[in-house]
């Protein structure tokens, strides 16, 4: 953003400084990545200025960073409120805030290969069956790479799945190259000391002359 007080807005007619804050922070907090959120919004000097107008914004932002999702969701539902009384966001605030929510759901379980359902559901300040429709939403969408274990309330990261498979392999694999390193070895071992291990043939009767008769 350029660099601009807020006081010196081209636009406060149409729309106000702390306006700019709300409306730019939310909609990166539903668009922007961990790394553009930083750069973007939370570093970005001009930008700074704007939230500085709204501290419960500044706050959200700050609280999604950080993964502070129960105290970011509690400040969405306090600002709702306003929000839904906005002629120009009351259109969009739904939606926003689903964006916003499925992001900290996919940014809270990325970093681990299994999470306990009850304990993510008590971070979003939400029950096990709601939480678990909203992760098989998100799977459906492939925006999570994960399956659901209903019965133990766990959900398993997919790229584990392909670790453990990848690692029983490996293991087949290492225990197939000792045994036939074993073999090679027991091999060169009979022929360095000249012995050899011959099938034992069946013999027939001495030959001899026939009885003539």
């Amino acid at each position: 953003m350029k660099n601009i007080h807020p006081d010196e807005l081209a636009f406060n007619e149409v729309i106000a400084p702390h306006d700019v804050a709300i409306y730019g922070g939310l909609c990166a907090l539903a668009t922007f990545d961990r790394s553009e959120l930083a750069a973007k919004v939370m570093e970005d000097a001009a930008f700074k200025q704007f939230l500085e107008l709204v501290p419960d914004c500044r706050e959200l932002i700050s609280d999604f960073y950080h993964s502070r999702y129960s105290s970011c969701l509690a400040l969405m539902e306090k600002m709702k409120g306003d929000l839904m009384l906005d002629m120009y966001m009351n259109p969009h605030v739904d939606k926003l805030y689903e964006m916003i929510r499925s992001k900290a759901l996919v940014q809270y379980f990325t970093p681990f290969a299994s999470v306990q359902m009850p304990l993510m559901a008590q971070a979003f300040s939400t029950n096990v069956a709601d939480l678990q429709k909203e992760l098989t939403q998100l799977i459906m969408k492939k925006e999570i790479k994960a399956r659901i274990d209903s019965h133990n309330k766990t959900v398993y990261a997919r790229q584990a799945d392909q670790e453990v498979s990848t690692f029983h392999r490996a293991l087949q694999m290492g225990m197939e190259y000792e045994r036939q390193t074993t073999a090679l070895l027991l091999r060169l071992d009979l022929i360095r000391n000249d012995l050899s291990i011959k099938a034992n043939r069946i013999q027939g009767p001495p030959r001899g002359d026939r009885d003539e008769d």
